[in-house]
């Protein structure tokens, strides 16, 4: 297959809840986002701006603003001539996921407990309990499993940084979708003991514990992600 026989149309969006704050380009790059997060359009899939303005019914000009926007984020890489593509992953890409969540989140969920309240805890409790109850798709275990670190992020009070570390969750969620061979994580004894003594710590008000325990469980996370990238055999 060439490269433009692989010209994928996308999704309507149908159904995609509407910000009103948000601009037209912004709500395009919102749901294109969301179909490259889940893997709905993979790697090395091919996008025209002509072909997307149909799509949504739009003009070229928001359609070609939107690309733009997910090409600063690294989802989506310019074809002169050709048009636009979702990028690959490689091992790089993942590793350096991996560093920057190392560097961002112990500090942000001590910053978490530090202040800690009632909502915090109610909602992290939530967060687990919707991982792993019994009956729960893989997408939401997987979306459980994400906001349970963007709320410790968010709790921080550091809107910079959880930002940056909502948009790395994302990408990780990425991988996910993309390596199938992976979604036991999500269900493992490993990661629900890792969540709880998580939740304990900053329920509690232990920065310290909290910020040794997260760095822990990233670490854990991390290899297991390493393990099932070269179980994959190459760039995703």
């Amino acid at each position: 297959m060439t490269p433009v026989d692989n010209v994928h149309p996308l999704l309507s969006g149908a159904g995609t809840p509407k910000d009103a704050t948000q601009s037209q380009p912004e709500r395009i790059r919102g749901m294109i986002r969301r179909q490259i997060i889940r893997a709905e359009l993979r790697p090395g899939q091919i996008f025209t701006e002509p072909d997307l303005a149909r799509e949504y019914g739009v003009s070229k000009t928001p359609v070609r603003e939107a690309l733009q926007m997910l090409t600063v984020e690294g989802l989506v890489s310019v074809l002169p001539r050709k048009g636009y593509m979702v990028r690959s992953l490689s091992f790089h890409d993942v590793r350096e996921v991996m560093d920057l969540r190392l560097i961002l989140e112990p500090p942000l969920v001590a910053a978490a407990a530090r202040n800690v309240t009632a909502e915090l805890v109610t909602d992290l409790r939530t967060r687990i309990e919707d991982q792993f109850r019994d009956g729960n798709t893989l997408e939401d275990r997987l979306a459980a499993a994400r906001d349970f670190h963007v709320a410790c992020a968010h709790a921080s009070r550091n809107t910079r940084a959880a930002a940056m570390d909502r948009s790395l969750t994302d990408e990780v969620m990425r991988f996910y979708h993309l390596m199938p061979m992976a979604h036991d994580h999500f269900s493992s004894t490993e990661e629900r003991t890792a969540h709880e003594a998580i939740f304990d710590a900053v329920a509690t008000g232990n920065a310290e514990a909290a910020q040794q325990l997260m760095h822990d469980h990233l670490l854990e996370a991390n290899a297991a992600m390493i393990r099932t990238f070269y179980n994959n055999a190459g760039p995703l």
